[in-house]
């Protein structure tokens, strides 16, 4: 099928790997390609270079365009066959490729290995959105550390450049750390 504004198209280059996000808005591409459709049924794997770990959950329905394997799951939790796809028994089989160059995943050989599965979809779902709180959690500690390291940059560069007098300088860190301000500090910007 080639991609249109109602199935945009996705390639590698679109997707952040081992993040399972898109870095653009791939509705806005205006780009015509040929590729395998996908809907939000279904799971993008990256074949192509396997050790990078592109995959996508999408939300909406495209074209693969490129090397995907599009995963559309049978009896099962379509949230808990993306995060089986991100686990190390899932990668080492993935990675055994084929090619040298340009190597694939093999298809027979990921298809053909066990995969230790709940039975029901309401555990495999559960198990899912618990993985799913987890990976939450942890995004938004690192955004929080990335603020920290930043405040302290900003309040540095605020005090070297004797801008900001001690008490300025303590009201904005309790702004800043207490109140959730400043989550973002760009040294080029002035006040």
């Amino acid at each position: 099928m080639i991609s249109n504004p109602d199935n945009p198209c996705i390639e590698y280059e679109d997707v952040i790997s081992e993040q399972g996000i898109l870095n653009k808005d791939v509705c806005s591409k205006d780009a015509e390609k040929n590729g395998i459709i996908f809907t939000e049924e279904d799971i993008l794997y990256g074949k192509l270079r396997p050790y990078l770990h592109n995959w996508l959950n999408p939300d909406f329905k495209g074209v693969a365009v490129g090397d995907w394997w599009v995963l559309r799951p049978i009896n099962m939790d379509k949230n808990f066959l993306y995060w089986l796809i991100q686990t190390p028994q899932y990668d080492n089989a993935a990675n055994q490729s084929s090619g040298t160059k340009m190597p694939r995943a093999d298809w027979k050989l990921v298809s053909n290995t066990d995969f230790y599965v709940p039975i029901s979809n309401e555990e495999q779902a559960k198990i899912a959105g618990l993985f799913e709180k987890i990976n939450t959690l942890i995004t938004l500690h690192q955004r929080k550390c990335f603020g920290f390291k930043n405040v302290g940059i900003f309040m540095k560069d605020l005090v070297s450049d004797k801008k900001l007098g001690s008490k300025t300088y303590f009201n904005t860190l309790y702004d800043t750390l207490l109140r959730g301000g400043l989550s973002f500090y760009d040294r080029n910007n002035e006040f």
